[in-house]
């Protein structure tokens, strides 16, 4: 066994210290599986901010989706008060053109008797004019909702709510893995959590994020109990851990429909729900869709 000192030298005193060769060793090791761990801090850290970077996109998505709404909701309201306002004058004409005349008749034919009042000067005219005012209307009314019905459909198959009630025991990305194999993917101390974990006590419902197919239902190996609904063809999410189920495979479900309850089943410290949102089969940041709803609410001026 070989010895090494360590000496060091200040102007007014010597410290000296005698180590064998594998303390040395050992104590380099550590050293240097420390300065290991703090740049792969460093490195998970970037990457971190990154993906929070990268959901930019979604929420500029979600604003341009809500302006979008607020614009169609104006016109329609606008053109709602319009098509009123030419209605009633509609109405008006047909009393004066034939004042026997129920107010939800058609316009009678021009009468043949003698005898027969004459219509005011230019009412066939004005009339003429309000039917083509009322047919150019309701042609902007069916632009609008057209406009409208794929945005609406979009966002209604968005993940935009939280699951449960209870709080966030557990948030998504690099954390020390309570199981060598748990909801991470590789093995050892530190492990990938690909959702969030949202504890509270046993049976609190959990409810669908946005409307989907349910096209998994049952015992998930690790993830016990659990549910996966499709919402888009490149969107789904994951309720795991759960006690018992609501739904079977094939439900049509809608937006906060309850699929279950939660449970503490498969690989699981305590009862918690661990719920994951997937976009093109890679799990994502669920935290993001939790603030959409209010957002989308806040922005259309309605209390959330």
């Amino acid at each position: 066994m070989r010895w090494l000192t360590v000496m060091v030298v200040f102007s007014h005193r010597t410290f000296r210290w005698s180590l064998t060769r594998r303390t040395m060793l050992w104590v380099l090791g550590c050293v240097a599986g420390f300065s290991a761990l703090a740049m792969i801090g460093s490195g998970y850290g970037f990457w971190a901010t990154k993906k929070i970077m990268s959901f930019g996109r979604l929420q500029q998505e979600t604003q341009e989706q809500q302006q979008l709404i607020r614009s169609s909701l104006d016109q329609a309201q606008a053109l709602e008060a319009e098509v009123a306002t030419l209605r009633q004058q509609h109405t008006e004409l047909l009393k004066l053109l034939d004042p026997k005349a129920p107010a939800a008749s058609p316009l009678p034919a021009p009468p043949n008797q003698p005898d027969s009042t004459p219509p005011p000067p230019g009412a066939r005219e004005r009339l003429s004019r309000l039917r083509q005012d009322l047919d150019y209307t309701a042609k902007q009314a069916a632009v609008v909702r057209a406009r409208m019905a794929p945005v609406l459909r979009s966002w209604s198959h968005t993940p935009s709510i939280p699951p449960t009630a209870g709080y966030m025991s557990s948030g998504f990305g690099v954390r020390v893995s309570p199981f060598s194999r748990g909801n991470e993917t590789g093995d050892g101390l530190l492990g990938y959590h690909s959702g969030i974990d949202i504890s509270n006590v046993l049976d609190t419902p959990i409810q669908a994020t946005a409307d989907g197919e349910v096209v998994e239902a049952g015992w998930m190996d690790r993830y016990g109990w659990g549910v996966r609904v499709r919402h888009t063809d490149d969107q789904e999410t994951l309720y795991a851990h759960m006690n018992h189920l609501n739904v079977k495979v094939g439900q049509q479900v809608s937006r906060g429909d309850i699929l279950g309850a939660m449970g503490r089943s498969g690989n699981a410290t305590g009862v918690h729900l661990h719920y994951e949102v997937r976009r093109n089969g890679k799990a994502v940041n669920p935290q993001p869709y939790l603030r959409l709803q209010r957002q989308w609410l806040k922005a259309l001026g309605k209390p959330s």
